[in-house]
């Protein structure tokens, strides 16, 4: 397993367009982007207890969450996470859905991932947890990325903006999906993940504004908005 640094600041539209065109300037966009941008739809888990949701909120040193996510809705690329948080540090597991299986697990299905091709995997640990603690669809999450590369530290930052919540059903694939903005026009998310170090010129480039680094997350701020016009 690679652990991973992650930091995270929420912005304005101001800051998004300076550290944007500062990032043009040096960085190179995600090869796997169409026109530098790409959106991003994930269903994440939370058993019984709310367990996710409190440990995040709560700022619980150790923690993780499971969610399926795909990117441009392609049914074709349909990924299982599982992001485990160890201090300040963190790391995934991965495994590869088919659509028929993702369908499965919306329907409560999962004996799928005792096949020995999720050995583990992210599928594995899912599906103890949903045998143990209940582990069911939470909230969906959405938003649009542009993501950046550097080499060095294997650096990656991307500005998620766009963030909305989806209302009416925990299938991403829904025709009927309804889904609610979460930021106000022009807010976004930037984060930087990096490995063992963060180059200086990447520092730089971050320097200057007025950055807080904070707890952002999309799952909170997204379960919080469902909550609240659910009249939680």
């Amino acid at each position: 397993m690679q652990y991973r640094h992650e930091l995270k600041y929420k912005i304005n539209s101001g800051i998004y367009a300076i550290i944007k065109g500062r990032l043009d300037a040096v960085l190179q966009k995600d090869v796997n982007t169409e026109n530098g941008i790409y959106r991003v739809t994930s269903l994440y888990f939370d058993n019984v207890y709310g367990t996710a949701w409190r440990d995040k909120l709560n700022g619980a040193m150790n923690r993780k969450k499971f969610r399926i996510r795909t990117y441009n809705l392609n049914p074709e690329k349909i990924r299982l996470e599982e992001k485990i948080k160890d201090d300040n540090v963190g790391y995934k597991k991965n495994a590869w859905l088919t659509y028929d299986e993702y369908k499965s697990v919306l329907e409560g299905e999962c004996g799928f991932m005792t096949d020995e091709r999720f050995s583990e995997t992210s599928a594995e640990d899912f599906f103890t947890s949903v045998c143990s603690s209940g582990l069911k669809p939470s909230v969906i999450v959405d938003y649009m990325r542009e993501p950046y590369i550097c080499q060095a530290g294997n650096v990656r930052i991307t500005l998620d903006s766009r963030l909305s919540v989806c209302y009416n059903t925990f299938d991403m694939f829904a025709k009927d999906a309804i889904y609610y903005p979460v930021f106000e026009t022009g807010e976004a998310v930037l984060e930087v993940k990096y490995d063992g170090f963060l180059p200086l010129y990447i520092k730089e480039l971050l320097s200057g504004l007025p950055l807080m680094q904070e707890s952002v997350s999309k799952f909170i701020l997204c379960k919080d908005k469902a909550m609240a016009m659910r009249g939680m």
